[in-house]
C-alpha cells in the first residue's frame, strides 16, 4: 500500500470530522434558531438497518430502484426495504466489509469491499443470487456504476476500471497518479453515451472512450495552491452532474466549473471549495460548501443567486431537491427545508439523534435518510 492511501483516513478525521470520538477542534456549529414553520413535516416510518457497524459508514449511501430502497452495512448485510411502508422485505449477507453504497439497476446489485472485493448480485424479489466476485488490489470508495453490459468502478489507488457486467472480467483499466496527501473518498464515475467521465484526486476532470478507456479531453479543474499537503488537496470528491451536454464539478479548497461534455472545454469557473455532491434543476446548481454554508448558483454564468449561512458548520450532507424546495440534514438528525427560490428555511425535523453524512435521497413526495447509526427513516410534507 503506498504512502497516498495509507494518509486518505488520518486527513478525512483532521478535516471532515467524519468520524466520531475523536477531540473536533473545528469551528463549533451555528445554534438553531427559532422559526415559524411554514411547512407540516410528518415522519412517515423509521427502520434499523445496521447500516453502520464501524465509523467507516459515512458513504453507505442506499440505493433506491423503484419503490425499494437497498442499505449494506459495514459487515456486508443487505436489506431491502419496501418505501412506502417501511417494511423490511428480506436481508442477505454477502459478508464483504463494505465501505460504500451498493450500485446496480433493477436486475442487478454491485457490492464492494474495502479489501478490493467487487461481487455482482441477481437482483430478486426475495433475496441476492451470486454471478460472479472478483478481487482487486485496493480499496473502493467510490459507489460502483453499471451501464448496458458494463461496470465502472473507481478505487483509491487512482484507478478506474471497466469490468463485464457479465462475468466481472477487466475489460480495461486507466490510472492516475495519488497526491502524497487525500481526502478518504472518491467521485463516483459519470457515464453518457460513448463517454465515461472520472474525477481525481489532482483537481483533473478526465473523459474517457468507453469501449476502450482512451482518453477523449482532460480539463484541470483545481490547480494546487500553498506550500503545506493539506493546503494543495483539491479532490473531485463530490458526485458531478451532467445536463443539456455541460458537466458540473467541483473541488475541494478549489473551483466549481461548467465543462462541455464533447470537448472539455470550460464554460467557467468560481472558486468554492466542497466535497460533496450537486443538486440542479433548469437554473440552479445546489450546494452545501465545506462549512456547511447552503448556495444557489447560477449554472449558466457560475455567478450566486443566494447564499444561506443559518446552519453554517453544522456539517450537513448535499442537499437534495424536492418540488420547489431543498433538503439537508445535519450532524443533530435535524432536516431542514428550505425555499429553492431565496434560500428561506421553511422547517425543521428531528429525525434521529445521530449525524446523517449521505445526501437525502427522495421518492415522489417524500424524503429518506439514514444516519449513522443504520437508522432509515421517511419524512414527507402534510398536505
Amino acid at each position: 500500500m503506498n504512502q497516498a492511501v495509507r494518509l486518505i483516513a488520518p486527513i478525512l478525521v483532521a478535516l471532515l470530522a467524519a468520524c466520531s470520538g475523536e477531540k473536533d477542534n473545528s469551528e463549533p456549529p451555528a445554534p438553531l434558531t427559532d422559526i415559524e414553520d411554514e411547512v407540516a413535516l410528518k415522519l412517515n416510518w423509521k427502520l434499523d438497518t445496521r447500516a453502520a457497524a464501524n465509523r467507516a459508514s459515512y458513504r453507505l449511501r442506499p440505493l433506491l430502484l423503484g419503490n425499494r430502497v437497498y442499505s449494506i452495512d459495514t459487515r456486508g448485510s443487505v436489506v431491502c426495504v419496501d418505501v412506502t411502508s417501511g417494511r423490511r422485505l428480506w436481508r442477505y449477507d454477502t459478508e464483504l466489509a463494505a465501505i460504500t453504497g451498493l450500485g446496480g439497476n433493477e436486475r442487478i446489485l454491485i457490492a464492494t469491499s474495502q479489501d478490493g472485493d467487487v461481487a455482482a448480485y441477481r437482483n430478486a424479489d426475495l433475496g441476492m443470487e451470486i454471478l460472479w466476485q472478483i478481487q482487486i488490489d485496493s480499496e473502493i470508495r467510490a459507489t460502483p456504476v453499471i451501464d448496458g453490459e458494463q461496470v465502472f468502478l473507481r478505487s483509491v489507488d487512482g484507478k478506474l476500471r471497466s469490468l463485464s457486467a457479465v462475468d466481472g472480467s477487466q475489460q480495461w483499466v486507466v490510472s492516475r497518479r495519488v497526491p502524497s496527501l487525500s481526502l478518504t473518498g472518491n467521485s463516483e464515475p459519470l457515464v453518457r453515451g460513448e463517454l465515461v467521465f472520472g474525477g481525481f484526486d489532482d483537481g483533473k476532470l478526465v473523459a474517457y472512450e468507453r469501449s476502450s478507456g482512451q482518453v477523449r479531453w482532460e480539463s484541470t479543474i483545481s490547480l494546487p495552491t500553498g506550500r503545506t499537503e493539506v493546503e494543495r488537496l483539491v479532490d473531485l470528491d463530490g458526485r458531478f452532474v451532467l445536463r443539456d451536454g455541460v458537466i458540473y464539478v467541483v473541488s475541494f479548497q478549489g473551483r466549481l466549473a461548467a465543462v462541455q461534455a464533447v470537448s472539455g472545454d470550460l464554460l467557467w469557473s468560481r472558486q468554492f471549495s466542497s466535497f460533496q455532491s450537486i443538486a440542479i434543476d433548469d437554473d440552479a446548481l445546489y450546494l452545501s460548501a465545506d462549512n456547511s454554508d447552503i448556495w444557489s448558483i447560477d449554472r449558466r454564468t457560475g455567478s450566486a443567486f443566494w447564499k444561506q449561512d443559518v446552519l453554517h458548520a453544522r456539517k450537513i450532507t448535499a442537499p437534495s431537491l424536492i418540488d420547489d424546495k431543498l433538503v439537508v440534514a445535519d450532524l443533530d438528525g435535524y432536516l431542514h427545508w428550505f425555499n429553492k427560490a431565496d434560500g428561506r428555511l421553511l422547517g425543521r425535523l428531528k429525525v434521529t439523534d445521530s449525524r446523517n453524512y449521505v445526501q437525502p435521497l427522495t421518492w415522489e413526495a417524500s424524503v429518506l435518510t439514514l444516519d449513522k447509526s443504520g437508522l432509515l427513516a421517511s419524512v414527507s410534507l402534510q398536505r
